[in-house]
């Protein structure tokens, strides 16, 4: 049986891709650091763009959404996810130039770290109430049609496909 909710393992590159772009500012690489994160960005979007136009369409129209698990709430998540990488990617461009990187690596660290917070945030909600809810509201044919359809696929999953 096919389950919606196998997409949260995309979560897990994600996060992945994240930290590759942190090990590379932790070794003051920071071409490197910047290339990862614009790969972070790129799959992020990716998902996210399947989420908005895919999946929420269905969830807002056929489930039962608890508090806590309002497409509002997703989608502005989305927005603060996406200005923090804008903002993310300005200051690893300006560490490239300095001649002392230190202070800005531990302002950016500091600042990707209330991210990593909000992004685990957000993943827990997902995790708890639309991808479960999205299984729940789809039948087998549906599931198989949607997940057709999805470009982010966590690579544990297209290889079970």
């Amino acid at each position: 049986m096919k389950l919606i909710s196998d997409l949260l393992k995309f979560h897990h590159d994600l996060d992945l891709y994240f930290q590759r772009h942190q090990f590379a500012l932790l070794h003051f690489r920071f071409g490197e650091a910047l290339e990862h994160l614009l790969v972070y960005e790129r799959e992020l979007r990716r998902h996210m763009r399947d989420e908005e136009d895919i999946l929420m369409p269905i969830y807002a129209e056929r489930a039962e959404i608890q508090r806590g698990g309002g497409i509002k709430l997703f989608l502005d998540e989305h927005e603060k996810m996406l200005a923090h990488i804008d903002l993310f990617k300005e200051q690893t461009i300006k560490l490239v130039d300095e001649e002392s990187p230190e202070e800005g690596l531990i302002l950016l660290l500091d600042r990707e770290s209330f991210y990593k917070r909000l992004s685990s945030h957000h993943d827990h909600r997902e995790h708890d109430y639309f991808f479960p809810a999205l299984d729940k509201i789809t039948t087998e044919a549906e599931k198989v049609s949607i997940l057709d359809r999805i470009q982010a696929r966590p690579s544990a999953y297209e290889n079970s496909v």
